[in-house]
């Protein structure tokens, strides 16, 4: 089956990839010239692991275009994969997917009674497939069902490891108002070879499921931020293990139970406030709305472990040293991470110097001089110049420097060994 891919941005570039590597002819489309230059040249335009070796790989499936002609002409199920930024109500704009639907409108019009699969892959608010999708299109003189069926069809995964989580997902979501659901889950099936893991419902109902997955994860990662805080403040206790011991139980499990900062990054945050939005005139009491408030309290909790560790310390001069600065390994995201919120809140301090090291960007121009850090390439100078160390995320060459450093450290992860550091270690959510 010819499948297109439209939107080759930080998901929908290893989305496409993704079903090159299984045998799929896939047409791409992307406005973003500069995007298009690079996969030509077998280059990644992003910082994400397998994109060059499957450009390297599976190229030879991906078909760029120049226009939408082909896409309408030739595909069967058009796969829209394009941004959705959160406006300033915290809910999701759709003016890069009707911008799109416009454009296909007219092509579809050509081709009409094919009634090709629009499959919404970009999340969205509840209900946009049905009352504002399938309608854009019908007020353009298409028959719903007949010259087009709108699907929606999110994908849960992380950056740093998109491609892994396409290849290896819990279950795949689907929302279909029609019998083109049920090709779907077929096309689907033929990918991936398994059963039983396709969730077939309505467009609202899968609406609602990709915004709630990721407000559950938000909940847990701030229950683990509540437990790791009374323990900080309990003599004697290691919020590690009581955590550990907490997701024993299988109705609980491990994954996001740990010692950690605050939920960050493109998805979580947003996703937590859209939800809230959706339900403000539905529902009295919001259980993602107090989720959200104690998760920006953490910011301040962070500063205030490091400000007491300065104390205990009697460091006159604390020239702190800031292990990454996106928000997580493996991406170059830093707007709104632990680390920026953190230099933030700490630059409040007068007496106070912040050194930046992070292996996944190149340069930080744009916020050092805003925010009056140094940022650091080379480790070794950026350990000279600091003698606090924050362990922002767990990366192992993070951890590494760490293990060889003579600097205090702070581990908001959990994850050095104090018997191998060569220096004082303090841990988040164990007390001191």
């Amino acid at each position: 089956m010819q499948v297109a891919v439209i939107g080759l941005g930080k998901l929908g570039l290893p989305f496409a990839l993704f079903l090159a590597s299984r045998g799929q002819q896939v047409f791409c489309y992307d406005k973003n010239l500069k995007i298009l230059n690079q996969i030509k040249k077998k280059k990644s335009p992003y910082i994400e692991p397998l994109v060059d070796n499957y450009l390297k790989k599976f190229s030879k499936n991906i078909i760029i275009q120049k226009n939408l002609t082909n896409i309408v002409k030739f595909s069967k199920i058009i796969h829209i994969v394009l941004p959705t930024p959160s406006k300033k109500d915290n809910s999701f704009s759709n003016d890069y997917i009707q911008s799109c639907l416009k454009d296909l409108s007219k092509l579809l019009i050509q081709n009409k009674n094919k009634n090709t699969i629009i499959n919404i892959t970009s999340t969205v608010m509840p209900t946009s497939c049905k009352n504002v999708f399938v309608k854009f299109l019908q007020s353009k003189g298409l028959k719903n069902e007949r010259d087009f069926s709108i699907t929606y069809n999110p994908h849960f995964i992380a950056q740093g490891s998109t491609i892994f989580n396409l290849e290896n997902p819990d279950f795949i979501l689907i929302g279909a108002n029609d019998l083109n659901g049920r090709k779907l889950k077929n096309y689907y099936q033929k990918i991936y070879k398994k059963k039983n893991f396709i969730e077939l419902m309505n467009t609202t109902e899968a609406e609602i499921t990709k915004i709630s997955v990721n407000s559950y994860i938000t909940t847990k990662i701030t229950f683990s931020n509540f437990i790791s805080e009374i323990c900080e403040n309990t003599e004697g206790t290691d919020a590690k293990k009581v955590l550990g011991a907490i997701g024993k139980d299988h109705r609980i499990g491990n994954k996001y139970l740990g010692v950690g900062t605050k939920f960050s990054g493109p998805c979580f945050p947003r996703d937590n406030k859209a939800l809230n939005f959706f339900l403000k005139k539905k529902i009295k009491h919001s259980l993602p709305l107090e989720v959200d408030k104690i998760n920006n309290l953490q910011t301040k909790r962070l500063s205030q472990f490091l400000f007491k560790v300065i104390k205990i310390n009697r460091l006159k001069k604390a020239n702190i040293g800031i292990l990454g600065l996106t928000y997580k390994d493996k991406t170059n995201i830093i707007k709104d991470s632990q680390s920026y919120d953190l230099i933030k809140e700490i630059n409040k301090k007068n007496n106070l110097s912040i050194n930046v090291l992070d292996h996944n960007i190149t340069s930080a121009k744009n916020f050092t001089k805003k925010y009056n850090f140094n940022f650091f390439k080379d480790s070794k100078k950026f350990l000279n110049s600091s003698n606090l160390l924050v362990l922002m995320y767990p990366s192992k060459n993070f951890i590494d420097i760490c293990k060889n450093s003579k600097s205090i450290i702070v581990d908001c992860w959990n994850v050095i060994n104090e018997k191998s550091s060569k220096s004082k270690v303090y841990k988040l959510g164990k007390f001191f």
